[in-house]
């Protein structure tokens, strides 16, 4: 099965947030950026993280800030799918949204769809936001 590469132009409106994404260098900000929270502002936010990426869902304005991150909420065409709430995909959101599913089958939704290094995250298994299970992934992130 090929791929048909995916372009993003700049949304008309933007798309609420309901995650802030995360890889690389930016990802290691952004989990630092959750340690400094206070434990009230942690505990209404969800988590999941791979070895260089690092997704955080809740409501937008508990959603932290760090440089290069990228935020992400469910478009209405699409709502399995956490797109980048300032441009929207070239194909539609509902298009994109069935060929993701076609395939990648076992990929649990939400999905967080990071354009940048072109990532997939599926956020079914996010998890509250424990202090020390960030440190740990802090540490062990290349």
């Amino acid at each position: 099965m090929s791929l048909v590469p995916v372009s993003w132009t700049p949304r008309d409106a933007p798309l609420s947030a309901s995650a802030a994404a995360a890889w690389g260098e930016p990802a290691r900000a952004l989990g630092a950026r959750l340690l400094g929270l206070d434990d009230t502002s942690l505990a209404r936010l969800r988590g999941a993280a791979g070895p260089r990426v690092l997704v955080v869902l809740g409501d937008a304005a508990d959603l932290p800030w760090a440089d290069g991150v990228v935020y992400l909420g469910a478009d209405a065409d699409a709502p399995a799918l956490l797109l980048p709430t300032n441009v929207r995909p070239s194909a539609g959101a509902a298009l994109l949204a069935r060929a993701l599913e076609r395939r990648f089958p076992a990929a649990a939704p939400p999905i967080a769809v990071l354009p940048g290094p072109g990532q997939l995250v599926s956020c079914a298994a996010a998890s509250p936001i424990a202090r020390g299970r960030v440190a740990r992934w802090l540490a062990e992130a290349p």
